[in-house]
């Protein structure tokens, strides 16, 4: 019999976090769940922990690829998952044991839906709590216009759906392929919230969106971009809204490169870019800060 949740957690040179992260995942009061393990091509001992540990526990499962990222090593787990619902869970962060009941509960009384999420914490190096994300009174569905307020953990996918909306492979998107992802679904789907959180991220130096490069941001961000200006459901959903996400990217790019010191040219080129996606960005605030940095 199939389990009710997959839990698809992509590992990259993870080897000294890996243990602790399934610990937290073995320790859920919700017990009907699998645990994929997929190995993105590490470097380190990451593949020799994942193997071992699923010799603890038959619920636990293995499998390896050529380094590829995240997006594509999600939907590696995805076509193995045989679970209801999906969950992408990232290799270094705790999940609490209600993260999967309390997501069970919630579709026991409000039905299978599509879509559902959680709140979380981000604890600091010192143990603190520096953010609870957990006051949905803003239907998320608005908010991911402004900002990715989702971890990628939080959220769950019936099975069905996520295979119909796999992640984006493009290299180039690294770090904002979950974003991507959550407003495509926004442009079709109804994101359900749950204001418990449910796990935590930890913060350290090794995080990737703590060391992505200012070229790998305007890749990114330019990619993303036209990505979401091209899809019909999206332009359908938040008419009215896609020249002003078009400019926040370019201003998002804009800001790193004025802060990077070297990249003037450049700066300037992508200000006048959001300039022509739409003119109201001139008074945003990452848009004048970037001319504040550039003087």
């Amino acid at each position: 019999m199939n389990p009710f949740f997959s839990v698809v957690v992509p590992c990259y040179n993870r080897g000294p976090l890996l243990a602790d992260t399934v610990a937290g995942i073995l320790r859920q009061q919700e017990t009907d769940f699998e645990l994929l393990l997929v190995d993105d091509g590490s470097r380190d001992d990451t593949l020799a922990v994942a193997q071992g540990l699923a010799r603890t526990d038959p619920r636990i499962r293995v499998f390896t690829q050529p380094n590829a990222e995240r997006g594509a090593a999600r939907n590696h787990g995805l076509r193995e998952a045989k679970g209801r619902y999906v969950n992408f869970f990232d290799s270094d962060d705790e999940m609490y044991p209600r993260h999967l009941l309390a997501v069970r509960e919630y579709l026991a009384r409000h039905g299978e839906v599509e879509v559902v999420h959680t709140g979380y914490e981000i604890i600091g190096a010192d143990g603190r709590v520096l953010v609870r994300e957990n006051d949905f009174s803003r239907p998320t569905n608005e908010a991911l216009i402004d900002n990715n307020h989702l971890a990628c953990n939080t959220v769950f996918v019936r099975r069905d759906i996520a295979l119909a909306n796999p992640f984006e492979e493009d290299r180039r998107l690294a770090s904002a392929e979950d974003w991507e992802l959550w407003l495509r679904l926004a442009s079709e789907y109804t994101f359900h919230s749950i204001s418990e959180c449910t796990f935590c991220l930890r913060e350290h130096a090794g995080r990737s969106l703590n060391t992505v490069a200012p070229e790998a941001v305007r890749q990114r961000d330019e990619l993303f971009a036209n990505l979401m200006a091209a899809n019909a459901a999206f332009r359908r959903r938040y008419a009215g809204q896609v020249a002003y996400f078009v400019a926040n990217r370019y201003t998002f790019i804009t800001l790193t490169l004025a802060l990077a010191k070297n990249r003037r040219l450049d700066t300037l080129r992508y200000l006048a870019k959001a300039l022509r996606a739409d003119p109201t960005v001139l008074w945003r605030r990452r848009f004048l800060a970037s001319v504040k940095h550039l003087l």
